[in-house]
C-alpha cells in the first residue's frame, strides 16, 4: 500500500498495471495474501525505484503503452542498465 501511495495510484490503478484483480490488490494490502513471482519482482522494482526518490511520471513514462514495454520501464528505472 506504501508503494501504492506513494505513485498516487488507486488500488484500481495498481491492479491495471499489474495486469490483476482490485480485489488481488485490496486482499495484498489487507495481509490477506500476497504477490508472488513475477508481480513480487514487480512491486520490489517499484520499492527501490520509489526509494530513491523516483515519481510515477519517471518510472512509467507515458502510461498506456503495452505491458512489456511498462515493465521494461520499471525495472530500467529501479536497477537501470546491467551489464
Amino acid at each position: 500500500a506504501e508503494i501504492r501511495r506513494t505513485l498516487r495510484f488507486s488500488q484500481d490503478d495498481m491492479a491495471r498495471l499489474l495486469g490483476v484483480s482490485y480485489a488481488s490488490v485490496n486482499r495484498w494490502e489487507n495481509g490477506h495474501s500476497g504477490p508472488t513471482g513475477t508481480l513480487l519482482q514487480v512491486y520490489r522494482a517499484l520499492d527501490v525505484a520509489v526509494r530513491q526518490g523516483k515519481t510515477a511520471e519517471q518510472i512509467l513514462g507515458e502510461r498506456g503503452g503495452d505491458a512489456g514495454e511498462t515493465l521494461h520501464r520499471i525495472f530500467h528505472s529501479a536497477y537501470g542498465e546491467r551489464r
